[in-house]
């Protein structure tokens, strides 16, 4: 098997390339909606790749050219990236899912039945150009692994005959899709869901639907009786309703931080969905975009926005295009756009697809992306709040809590209180994937024991098997053992407290389960790959701190460590915690840690076995 291509990056394009008038108007109205031109790179790019099919070197040249910034600022932004097509990329781009869930679903052997059958190596290209193989991190869709991507179409439960019943069809096409995802949810008979009542329900996407089940009626009674503002803030506030993104900083607290001056204020909604094993929002975006439209509207009106963004990852094609027809739909009513539902509030929201980069969910790298750069965070203070999107007041939540807003507007404080606890009311969607028997979304109180979802909600874990070690937060939480799990005293919980006192966090609410056929150093290996590929690269601690614990980790899989390199590795990760400018490296050092910690022996065994070889 030999590469017959790469996919770095190969100026073999034309001379110059020149967007046509329509195109170039196009691109003109999206430059109208940000104050700054270059804050519309990201867009002016993706114009690029559907024009030409890539984003090559003359193409970057013009849109340099339109937007009135440097080439050299335009490649540097386009190499932060990953997501973009590159001139080297075949007609077929085929994207394995290689993150955790998808690894022990077996995404290796989906990788090399393609590598095989089209005789080329990971990250290459046919001969003919039509072909390409790569791997790639993940692609929120956790519950369907291992999960595939063909260009922007996702392909679920991929099979190795799958591989060649696809390879053989779009030889034969030009033009190939699979057939449109579809869309589950598992049983929950004990807890009805909230905010995932009607995902499933037919037409549950478009606004007619959305509004006979009484949708944009909050909005609309805020907008038109002109209420207070502060009033909408205060009543979110005693909800108690707290980011659901992962931080779980209360929302309305964050709210009330908001600078108060001449400024301009923003509203950006997070929807970046990186975190491996979390799948909620694109569940969300994907079958109920007005919900999420209407919690825009009412947060904008409460923190005196009058310019939403809607920052979601490139990786969330079929989300993004849902999310720009709710919002056409909603601006032909009048409830977003010029005199909001009659109320002369003018309200605009805009997507701002971004390119492959995890970094762009911590949310001050989110607003660098937004503003035209590179994904790099930011040093805070100042905070957003205070000085955040194009340098003004900015407030950053995410999918899942904005769309909290339309029923505590409508209920109360006291209902959402009702459900949870005292500390982490309103109930919460966990994405849960790995070896259990019904993964999927789950919305659930905040407080459920973690063992009665993993065993009576979800139906236990396979095959006879034993649960070995749970990661209850997203892959940056740190893992639980098996025992801790199952352990009464004290009982987990999913909350944030009760997961903060058992020494991990619940993060963004994505549970990966992990059975006793799983090898700790390979889960630990694929972990801090992620962080190690993820890396902005802008603080020393965590560009070398990250690829140094994972290449410890890839010689303890590999049997090839030394026993003092368990130490080691936990003495390196512990150094990266709390010295750089955003979390990315804490995140891959707690797992880490916890991984080397609990399973030791599990660690020196293997070694052992590795050095008697």
């Amino acid at each position: 098997m030999s590469a017959q291509a790469t996919s770095a990056y190969v100026p073999d394009t034309p001379a110059s390339r020149t967007f046509r008038p329509e195109v170039s108007d196009e691109l003109e109205a999206i430059c109208a909606r940000y104050p700054k031109r270059e804050a519309a790179l990201l867009p002016a790019l993706r114009l690029l790749e559907r024009e030409f099919g890539c984003v090559d070197r003359p193409g970057m040249i013009h849109v340099a050219e339109r937007l009135g910034v440097s080439p050299a600022k335009v490649f540097g932004v386009f190499t932060f990236y990953t997501h973009y097509r590159r001139p080297t990329d075949g007609r077929y781009s085929l994207q394995v899912c290689s993150t955790l869930s998808c690894a022990m679903a077996g995404s290796e052997r989906i990788h090399d039945r393609l590598c095989h059958a089209l005789g080329i190596e990971g990250g290459g290209t046919t001969p003919d150009g039509r072909f390409t193989v790569k791997k790639v991190e993940c692609l929120a869709n956790c519950d369907m692994a291992p999960c595939l991507q063909v260009n922007e179409d996702f392909v679920d439960r991929v099979t190795e005959a799958d591989c060649d019943r696809m390879l053989g069809e779009m030889r034969a096409s030009d033009d190939w899709h699979p057939p449109a995802q579809t869309y589950h949810l598992p049983p929950n008979p004990k807890h009805p869901p909230v905010l995932l009542a009607h995902v499933l329900e037919n037409g549950a996407d478009r606004i007619e639907h959305y509004a006979a089940r009484g949708g944009y009626q909050v909005a609309a009674e805020i907008f038109r009786s002109g209420r207070n503002p502060d009033e909408i803030i205060d009543t979110v506030f005693q909800a108690g309703l707290r980011g659901r993104g992962g931080a779980g900083f209360p929302t309305g607290q964050k709210w009330k931080f908001l600078a108060k001056n001449d400024k301009p204020r923003y509203l950006v909604v997070n929807a970046d969905e990186s975190e491996p094993g979390t799948f909620k929002d694109k569940l969300l975006m994907d079958r109920d975009p007005h919900l999420l439209i209407e919690g825009i509207l009412i947060a904008a009106y409460a923190i005196k926005a009058r310019v939403a963004y809607i920052y979601i990852r490139g990786e969330l094609p079929f989300g993004a295009r849902q999310l720009e027809r709710a919002i056409r739909e909603a601006e032909a009513r009048g409830f977003v756009g010029p005199n909001a539902f009659g109320s002369g509030i003018d309200l605009m929201i805009t997507v701002h697809r971004g390119a492959g980069a995890y970094i762009c969910g911590e949310e001050t790298g989110l607003l660098s992306s937004l503003e035209g750069e590179r994904g790099h965070p930011k040093i805070k203070p100042p905070f957003p709040a205070v000085e955040g999107l194009f340098r003004c007041p900015t407030i950053v939540n995410n999918v899942e809590t904005l769309c909290c807003l339309p029923s505590i507007l409508k209920h109360g404080p006291a209902w959402f209180r009702s459900q949870g606890t005292e500390k982490s009311p309103g109930t919460k969607i966990f994405s849960v994937s790995g070896h259990v028997v019904r993964p999927g979304n789950y919305e659930l109180p905040l407080g459920v024991p973690l063992k009665e979802l993993i065993y009576d909600i979800c139906g236990g874990i396979p095959n006879g098997r034993s649960l070995k070690a749970v990661i209850p937060g997203g892959s940056s939480s740190p893992f639980l053992t098996a025992a801790e799990v199952l352990a009464t005293d004290p009982l987990i919980r999913l909350d944030f407290e009760s997961l903060a006192a058992a020494g991990s966090m619940l993060g963004s609410g994505a549970i990966v389960v992990l059975d006793d056929t799983v090898d700790m150093a390979d889960i630990l290996w694929n972990v801090l790959r992620f962080y190690a590929h993820e890396s902005c690269g802008q603080c020393t601690p965590c560009r070398e701190g990250t690829g140094w614990i994972a290449k410890l980790a890839g010689r303890m899989a590999q049997g090839t460590a030394q026993v003092a390199d368990i130490d080691k590795l936990d003495e390196v990760a512990w150094g990266m915690v709390g010295r750089t400018i955003c979390v990315l490296a804490d995140a891959a050092a707690m797992p880490a840690r916890s991984v080397v910690r609990k399973f030791r022996g599990e660690f020196e065994a293997k070694l052992a076995r590795g050095q008697g070889a």
